[in-house]
C-alpha cells in the first residue's frame, strides 16, 4: 500500500495515557500529536556532542521530523489511525491514588505544613497529591498511522532516519506505557480494525494534531539546548575560578585579570541563557475525527438513510418512556430548524421546498428517532437519548456546515442541546461521546451494520400512509392483505426488497416497547362525567394532516429474505421517530 505507516505495539498490552480535557479519563485513541511528541522526546534526548560521529544521523532524524510535521498540513492530509478491534479494548476504572509530593513543590502544594514533614525523609511533606493513571487495556495487536498521500520518493528519502527515530522511542503517553515503534513496509491491519479518519463533517471525535512548525514549538518547550548551554557555562566558570586560585608567583596578577575577564564575559552570556526546565508540552491544534464504517464482505441492501446515526445522549431532565417519542422528536426538530447555519434550512432537513411544499420526487429527509431501552432482562422502554438520521446522499461535510453551530462550540467540543417539552419539562441532550457503552446508544444497536439482518420489528408503531379501503372486523383478510401491502411498499420506497414475511398487531416483539395505541375505556360510575380514559400504556395518534381521522397504528415484524442494513423508518410518521424497526435478535423467531 503506498504511503507512510507508522506502527507500534504496548509490550504491556496497557495505554496509560490523559485526555487532556479531563485527568479523569484516558487518552484513546491515541492521538497523532501525542505519537509525534513521543517520536520528539525521543529526538531531543538523544541529542549527541557536535563532534559525535552519529552527529550527522541524528540530525537526518530531525530533518525527517520537520518532513512529517508537514504531512499533517491540510485536513485531508491527517493520517488514519488504524486501532485494535474495538471488542479487544477496554476501559479500565479510573483509582485515584496519593503520592508524595517532593522538595519546594510540597512547600507550594500544603504551605500549612512547613514543619509537618517525614523523620525518615525531610523533603515529604506528611501530605499527599491525588493522581490519576487512566488506563486502556489494548492487548499485543499493533496500532498504525497511516499517511495514505505521502508521496513514495519522500517516503524512501526519510525511511532510514524515520527507522532509527522509532526505535529510539520507549513510551507514548505515561513512562509505564512502554511501546515498540517501527516504521513498516505496508499497513496490516488486523481482522476487524477499528479504523479512524479524518472527519469531513460532524466528528465523533476531536484529537491533537501536528502541523509545519511544531517541533520547532516542542524544541522551544523543552529548552534541552538552552539548559545544555547553562550547564556548559557554568562549569567553564567553575574551573575559569579554581584555575584562577591556583595561580601564583610572578605575572599572577595580570593571568588572575584575564581569568576575571573571562569569568566576566561568561557570566554575560549566562545571563541571556534560558535555563528553565522542561514545559509540559503542549499543542493547540485540534481536528475531527469519525470511526470509519466496515464494509461488508458482500454486496447487502441498504435502507436510503446513512447508517452513520449522530447519536444525541440524554444528560439532563426527567426520565422519559418511550411513548412520549413525539414531544422529544418534535422538539428536537424545532432546535434544529431554528439553529441550522443556512437560513432557510435546506430541503434535506425542513423536507420542504422553496414553496413550502413537501418533498415529493422521493428522496428521503433528516429523521429523527428516539434511542430507548428495548433489549435485555430489564427492558422498560425509557429513553437514553435520541439521534438524528441523515439522508445517505447528503455529503458528510455538508451536515457539518448545517447542523454545527447547534451541536458544537467555538473550539469544536460537544455543546448541551435543551429541548423545552411542555409539561413534561426540559431534557438536555450532548453529542454521544465515543466511548459510550450503553447498547441502546450504539449505531449499529439501530442499523446492524455492516453485516445486516433479516428479522426486524417495530418500536415504535407504524401509522399507515393510507386508510385501508376493506373494513377490519367485516373483511379481516382483505384489511390484512392491503396492510401488508401498505408496508412492502413502504418498504420499496425505502430502497429495501420487499420481505419476504409480515406480521402485525398492537403488541411489540420487543420488551419494554408499548402497545401500538393506547386503548380508551368509558368513564362509569361518575355522576355528570362522560367521556374516555387511558387505559394502560400505549403511544398517542400520530397527528393527521388534512383529516381528522386517526390513521392505523400498529407493530410491525419483518423477515426479509436476505440481511439489509438499517436504519429502518417505515410509513407516515418515520422522519419523526415513529414506524422505527430495530434487529430482532436472538433467532429468526418472533
Amino acid at each position: 500500500m503506498p504511503g507512510l505507516t507508522i506502527g507500534w505495539e504496548y509490550l504491556t498490552g496497557c495505554c496509560v495515557a490523559t485526555d487532556p480535557a479531563s485527568r479523569q479519563r484516558a487518552e484513546w485513541p491515541p492521538h497523532p500529536g501525542r505519537v509525534f511528541m513521543a517520536m520528539a522526546a525521543a529526538w531531543f534526548e538523544t541529542e549527541p556532542s557536535n563532534d559525535a560521529p552519529d552527529r550527522k544521523e541524528w540530525e537526518e532524524e530531525g530533518d525527517s521530523l520537520q518532513w512529517l510535521e508537514t504531512l499533517g498540513d491540510g485536513h485531508s492530509r491527517d493520517p488514519q489511525l488504524v486501532l485494535p478491534p474495538e471488542h479487544e479494548v477496554s476501559l479500565r476504572k479510573v483509582v485515584t491514588v496519593f503520592v508524595p509530593v517532593n522538595g519546594d513543590r510540597a512547600k507550594d502544594t500544603f504551605p500549612e505544613e512547613k514543619s509537618g514533614t517525614l523523620q525518615s525523609a525531610p523533603s515529604i511533606a506528611r501530605k499527599k497529591s491525588d493522581r490519576t493513571f487512566p488506563t486502556v487495556w489494548v492487548g499485543d495487536t499493533p496500532c498504525f498511522m497511516h499517511w495514505p498521500r505521502a508521496s513514495e520518493e519522500s517516503v524512501v528519502r526519510h525511511s532510514a532516519a524515520l527507522q532509527r527515530l522509532c526505535g529510539k522511542v520507549t513510551r507514548i503517553g505515561h513512562s509505564s506505557s512502554l511501546v515498540r515503534v517501527w516504521l513498516a513496509d505496508e499497513l496490516c491491519s488486523p481482522d476487524g480494525a477499528d479504523v479512524w479518519v479524518p472527519a469531513d463533517g460532524l466528528a465523533d471525535l476531536h484529537v491533537r494534531r501536528v502541523s509545519g512548525g511544531t517541533l520547532g514549538l516542542l524544541e522551544r518547550q523543552f529548552n534541552g539546548r538552552g539548559r545544555t548551554e547553562h550547564t556548559r557555562l557554568t562549569a567553564e566558570i567553575e574551573s575559569l575560578d579554581a584555575r584562577k586560585k591556583t595561580i601564583r608567583g610572578k605575572g599572577a596578577a595580570d593571568l588572575k585579570a584575564d581569568i576575571d575577564r573571562q569569568i566576566e564575559e561568561r557570566r554575560g552570556q549566562l545571563e541571556s541563557v534560558d535555563s528553565r526546565p522542561p514545559i509540559r508540552p503542549k499543542l493547540g491544534l485540534w481536528t475531527g475525527y469519525r470511526r470509519q464504517q466496515a464494509a461488508p464482505a458482500s454486496p447487502i441492501a441498504h435502507s436510503d438513510f446513512d447508517s452513520d446515526l449522530l447519536i444525541l445522549t440524554q444528560v439532563g431532565g426527567p426520565r422519559l418512556p418511550l411513548a412520549s417519542t413525539l414531544a422529544v422528536t418534535q422538539a428536537l426538530r424545532g432546535a434544529v430548524m431554528s439553529n441550522s447555519a443556512v437560513q432557510p434550512p435546506p430541503p434535506w432537513v425542513s423536507g420542504h421546498v422553496e414553496d413550502r411544499q413537501p418533498l415529493r420526487d422521493g428522496r428521503q429527509h433528516l429523521a429523527y428517532i428516539p434511542l430507548p431501552v428495548v433489549s435485555g432482562e430489564f427492558a422498560d422502554g425509557h429513553l437514553l437519548g435520541a439521534a438524528l438520521v441523515f439522508p445517505a446522499s447528503v455529503p458528510r461535510q455538508e451536515r457539518g456546515r448545517v447542523l454545527g453551530r447547534l451541536l458544537m462550540d467555538a473550539e469544536m467540543r460537544a455543546k448541551p442541546v435543551t429541548l423545552t417539552l411542555g409539561p413534561l419539562g426540559e431534557w438536555t441532550l450532548v453529542k454521544r461521546d465515543w466511548s459510550e457503552t450503553r447498547h441502546g446508544l450504539k449505531p449499529k444497536t439501530w442499523t446492524a451494520h455492516p453485516h445486516g439482518a433479516t428479522t426486524w420489528a417495530t418500536v415504535t408503531p407504524v401509522v399507515l400512509d393510507r386508510f385501508p379501503k376493506a373494513d377490519a372486523l367485516k373483511e379481516r383478510a382483505a384489511w390484512e392483505f392491503e396492510v401488508a401491502d401498505i408496508i412492502a411498499t413502504a418498504c420499496g420506497r425505502l430502497g429495501l426488497p420487499g420481505p419476504a414475511e409480515i406480521r402485525f398487531g398492537t403488541t411489540s416483539w420487543h420488551r419494554g416497547s408499548p402497545r401500538a395505541s393506547a386503548k380508551r375505556r368509558p368513564i362509569r360510575g361518575q355522576a355528570g362525567v362522560e367521556g374516555t380514559a387511558t387505559l394502560g400504556d400505549g403511544f398517542p395518534a400520530y397527528p393527521a394532516k388534512g383529516s381528522n381521522g386517526v390513521r392505523p397504528q400498529l407493530h410491525v415484524f419483518l423477515r426479509f429474505a436476505e440481511p439489509v442494513v438499517g436504519p429502518v423508518l417505515l410509513c407516515a410518521g418515520r422522519f419523526l421517530g415513529y414506524g422505527l424497526c430495530k434487529p430482532l435478535l436472538g433467532g429468526d423467531s418472533p
